[in-house]
């Protein structure tokens, strides 16, 4: 699959639409908060694609079209012009295919509340919805969940870990077991994070995740 159809699905996976433009983020659990200003992906081949939010009125979509269509842009230098004031630069990962899932995690259903309340409360909602949703186990108590936050034609991966059980290698565990379930069921795994998170980008990599492309989210506030 190449660079800029992973971009595109998930660009297709991280919003919902109302015709031609992004409304709000694409949570499968519930109406997730309205979508960016502007949204520029950019594979590492330097293909780039763009989607506008609800909010971008027509003075403002022509001006960055035009910039965006003559291959002009820019990620910090154009959106100064623009008047954007808030950028969330994400790097966007794939797996391959071929995971194994590892031992000590399993699959978690709506039966499964009452253990999950037990250390990530904020997490039950998603449980009917956000699947696969896999959880790591430890001493009969879950310290790492890994679910499908975005879900589309690909699905995208969060992970939580409690801060006392961090850096002892659940995320990655929880990671693998995920992804292993997402092909399994014939779906493309992905995987993003912050530019700046070095941890969660390399945790990505040891679980056999490749970087195609660049997300750029623009906010006017």
């Amino acid at each position: 699959m190449s660079e800029q159809s992973l971009l595109l699905m998930r660009l297709d996976a991280l919003y919902t639409r109302c015709g031609d433009r992004m409304a709000r983020a694409n949570e499968p659990w519930g109406e997730g908060v309205p979508a960016p200003l502007l949204l520029v992906g950019r594979t590492l081949r330097g293909e780039t694609v763009w989607r506008f939010g609800m909010q971008a009125e027509p003075g403002f979509t022509c001006r960055a079209q035009a910039l965006l269509s003559r291959g002009a842009w820019d990620p910090v230098a154009v959106p100064d012009a623009l008047g954007l004031r808030r950028c969330v630069h994400e790097v966007c990962l794939y797996h391959p295919g071929g995971a194994p899932s590892p031992a000590g995690c399993r699959l978690l259903t709506p039966r499964d509340a009452a253990l999950l309340a037990e250390t990530f409360p904020e997490e039950v909602e998603e449980l009917p919805t956000a699947t696969p949703f896999v959880a790591r186990l430890l001493d009969g108590r879950i310290v790492c969940v890994c679910r499908s936050v975005r879900k589309g034609g690909a699905y995208e991966a969060g992970i939580e870990t409690l801060a006392s059980c961090r850096r002892q290698g659940h995320a990655l565990r929880a990671l693998s077991a995920w992804t292993a379930e997402v092909l399994r069921l014939g779906v493309v795994p992905l995987y993003a994070a912050h530019a700046d998170n070095a941890p969660s980008l390399s945790l990505a990599q040891k679980a056999g995740y490749i970087p195609y492309a660049h997300t750029f989210e623009y906010f006017c506030d």
